[in-house]
């Protein structure tokens, strides 16, 4: 009788190949994560630049042909394509937008703000900005939105970069 040896491999060998995989998924997930949220907070404020250009054009070119030279909505911006239809409805890549005009002076103020859709999920930090153009962050609490005076809250509100 004759013995022929089966190749294969020990079951010591394919725990220890398992316990590597499973070392190596356990340092990847939380950088996975952590880098996902860094990227949905570059396109919050990416979008939140282009909201700011797209105003600006908004307003000048009277988009609404009403000739009454004010800033709109994401809605309003999306429907004569200045913006593109997934930021016009309101949520992209983990992100909240809202943009209002001033209540009382459409023609000179708005505000928008791009708040996390899951805090601490698909993003740490929340966003604002306005007629002027400079986009402010914090990573406190929401911001809400401000269409009456159109400005920025001071509390623990940091523009970008800083």
């Amino acid at each position: 009788m004759k013995f022929t040896m089966k190749k294969g491999f020990t079951l010591i060998e394919l725990m220890i190949v398992i316990a590597i995989i499973a070392i190596i998924a356990a340092i990847a997930i939380p950088n996975l994560i952590e880098a996902r949220k860094h990227g949905n907070e570059a396109a919050a404020i990416g979008a939140l630049k282009t909201i700011t250009t797209a105003q600006s054009l908004f307003r000048e070119g009277d988009k609404e042909t009403d000739t009454n030279f004010d800033y709109g909505t994401l809605t309003e911006m999306s429907n004569t394509t200045l913006i593109d239809g997934i930021l016009g409805s309101g949520t992209k890549q983990g992100y909240n937008f809202n943009v209002q005009p001033g209540n009382q002076t459409s023609e000179f103020l708005w505000f928008a703000t791009a708040n996390p859709t899951v805090p601490g999920t698909t993003g740490d930090r929340y966003f604002c900005t306005n007629q002027a153009g400079v986009i402010y962050y914090t990573s406190q609490n929401s911001i809400s939105m401000n269409s009456t005076t159109c400005s920025i809250p001071t509390a623990t509100v940091l523009p970008v970069g800083k």
